[in-house]
């Protein structure tokens, strides 16, 4: 059984959402956990870290487990197999945010995890016309927030000699799908502007992590997301779509 455990936010909340079950339905038996705290920055881990502090929520496979865990607590509770690690979704194109924070944190994990593959989450844009207040500072432009974000998260891995999932690349491409553009009568990936649509944009990022950490394409599993909204059908025609978007982008 492949052991996966991500140390984020609610992206990597979003992200690992269908994961573990969508494995299944390919006939692979993988388990996930995420120590997840909303909003929190490469600095904040860091700190956290440090102090010890009983801040994250503890999800397993996709569902939430318990409250009050240590980083530490997460880290040691198995032999991980991979460790993901990413930056709060604001701060991903700033690479002053990453330092010193991310080389300590990864210290910390390999001496505690020496045995762990270490990938590094790219986030990803917000919609246009999202009211995430950091927006602005990328001049409310997605195309703008996506070049940057690519940039230093590519920039950051390659320092620390971390893989990639390229979840942020995903998403721009599935974007420029008249399917997936609301202004051409599409589908949003977005549930708010920054966070992805419980169906479709976080089956997107699912297809996205089981090919780049498994090596396997997702491009014809069975497995239908089920966070629907009441009334709510999900058109399958467009997960075959993301099923091979989310099978394109991915590193090697």
């Amino acid at each position: 059984m492949l052991k996966i455990l991500s140390i984020g936010n609610s992206f990597s909340q979003d992200a690992q959402r269908y994961l573990t079950r969508f494995a299944k339905s390919a006939g692979v038996d993988i388990m996930t956990r995420n120590l997840e705290i909303g909003g929190c920055s490469l600095e904040q881990h860091w700190n956290y870290f440090k102090n010890d502090e009983k801040n994250y929520a503890l999800e397993k496979d996709g569902v939430w487990a318990a409250n009050e865990y240590t980083l530490t607590q997460g880290l040691m509770e198995d032999e991980w197999d991979i460790i993901t690690i990413q930056q709060v979704s604001q701060n991903a194109g700033k690479p002053e945010t990453f330092e010193p924070y991310l080389p300590n944190l990864l210290t910390a994990i390999r001496a505690l995890c020496p045995n762990a593959k270490l990938y590094f989450q790219e986030t990803w844009e917000y919609e246009i016309g999202s009211t995430h207040y950091a927006f602005p500072e990328y001049g409310c432009d997605p195309d703008v927030m996506f070049e940057r974000v690519k940039k230093t998260c590519r920039e950051k891995a390659k320092e620390n000699d971390l893989l990639i999932i390229p979840s942020g690349e995903a998403i721009h491409a599935a974007k420029q799908l008249p399917e997936f553009d609301p202004a051409k009568g599409g589908q949003s990936l977005y549930r708010d502007g920054f966070h992805m649509h419980l169906v479709y944009g976080r089956y997107l990022l699912a297809c996205v992590w089981f090919k780049t950490l498994l090596g396997r394409t997702p491009v014809g599993n069975n497995f239908m997301p089920d966070d629907t909204q009441e009334g709510e059908v999900v058109n399958t025609d467009l997960l075959v779509k993301l099923q091979k978007i989310g099978g394109a982008y991915y590193e090697a």
